[in-house]
């Protein structure tokens, strides 16, 4: 076999291959997700763009940022954050109450779920360390906050009622925007209330 004749069956070969990778990427790509892609779809909502859209399709939207970010792991989820929070903020406020509920619902409901779930088989040394820390994380929070302790000056009594011997308690019944914005904080317990579990 000639030299010539190899090459061309090696590149037949590595094109063949090559397009087997794109079928199977293009197949998969709605079952993957990552931070970037999170951030375009963020970025791209159509209504942002100025285009009238009916509510059922800015929740068919929705459901498919939602879906995308549910598929972030928490490193993933706080990159996002760091990266693309004025995009976060912007399509945030671009929701109507509905939406807002239906994503908060969606994202952050499940996490009370799961860390009241692990704080329940806890020792009682170990759960009120996390809940100690927690305690901690929001006033970091609202010290950090670009808006001046935002949330202080927002409802003061619900923060005061965060150190409550059950914080968990008083965060169910926040409200969605301060939900939204403690989401943070659900998720970093999330992931301890599921490493102590391990």
């Amino acid at each position: 076999m000639s030299l010539h004749r190899i090459w061309t069956l090696a590149g037949l070969l590595l094109a063949a291959i090559w397009t087997c990778v794109a079928i199977v990427m293009h197949q998969t790509d709605d079952l993957v997700s990552w931070p970037g892609k999170v951030q375009a779809r963020l970025e791209q909502a159509p209504w942002l763009k100025g285009e009238k859209l009916s509510d059922e399709a800015r929740r068919s939207y929705l459901a498919i940022v939602i879906r995308d970010y549910q598929r972030l792991d928490n490193a993933q989820r706080r990159s996002l954050r760091e990266d693309a929070q004025e995009s976060l903020d912007a399509f945030f406020a671009s929701l109507t109450d509905e939406e807002k509920k239906m994503y908060v619902d969606r994202t952050i409901e499940p996490l009370f779920e799961t860390i009241e779930k692990g704080l329940k088989v806890m020792p009682i040394e170990e759960r009120k360390r996390l809940i100690g820390r927690m305690r901690g994380d929001l006033k970091n929070l609202r010290g950090s906050n670009a808006e001046g302790d935002r949330l202080a000056e927002q409802d003061r009594k619900f923060m005061e009622d965060l150190m409550a011997d059950d914080p968990m308690l008083f965060l169910r019944g926040a409200s969605i925007t301060q939900k939204l914005e403690l989401a943070p904080v659900l998720e970093d317990m999330q992931s301890r209330v599921q490493g102590l579990r391990r």
